[in-house]
């Protein structure tokens, strides 16, 4: 029944399943059971994404957020974005940010989309039914290991995080983070600080030493 949400993007190989315009009509938001709707969302955001990302080293961050922090200390980031006019329809976002830098909230400048970087197209997961919940999950699931691991694990070397900076669009911002990466010498003070800061999970410091 799924054939109507599914697309090929030759560009990555990857086929998107359970995805549609992140805005619904009046008239569709009106046909949507909204319970239904937010307790599939939970079930399978539980189900299949905890388990995804809990098993590899991931904690949950406030509502619908994970992080970790890699071996370079960087902090990792995926959050699943609901649309916020009740379309149900979310994206997943991603991100990295060194932990060692003075930080008031979450800075996303180092990362994407998950959608967008694998097609270069803006892609939302419909959530509006179980069934369709059920296949969008299972759907970014596999991006998730096909894509966002591996960038992570890019991003977790100095020459990865080095190379990766480059893509940042804040010039300024990205030569802050490369001279704290060169320079700044009690990182693991500054990391033990922004935890606090951030309200981070504590369990999130059991990193390989820097």
């Amino acid at each position: 029944m799924f054939d109507i949400f599914k697309k090929k993007h030759n560009k990555k190989d990857f086929y998107f399943v359970g995805n549609r315009p992140h805005l619904r009509t009046e008239e569709e938001k009106s046909l949507v059971n909204k319970q239904e709707a937010d307790l599939a969302f939970k079930r399978y955001k539980r189900e299949i994404i905890d388990d995804l990302l809990l098993g590899n080293g991931f904690y949950k961050y406030k509502t619908n957020a994970y992080v970790r922090l890699n071996n370079i200390g960087l902090l990792e980031y995926v959050d699943l974005q609901k649309e916020r006019y009740g379309s149900k329809t979310f994206c997943v976002n991603f991100a990295a940010m060194p932990l060692y830098c003075v930080n008031k909230y979450i800075i996303v400048s180092l990362g994407g989309r998950l959608g967008t970087y694998i097609s270069g197209k803006d892609v939302w997961w419909d959530y509006a039914s179980e069934n369709v919940a059920k296949a969008s999950f299972e759907n970014v699931s596999m991006a998730i290991e096909k894509y966002m691991f591996p960038w992570f694990e890019e991003v977790s070397t100095e020459e990865g995080y080095r190379a990766k900076l480059q893509q940042v669009h804040s010039k300024k911002l990205a030569a802050e983070w490369l001279d704290a990466l060169e320079n700044i010498q009690d990182k693991e003070t500054l990391i033990e600080q922004n935890i606090v800061e951030l309200r981070l999970p504590k369990k999130i410091r059991k990193y390989k030493e820097l």
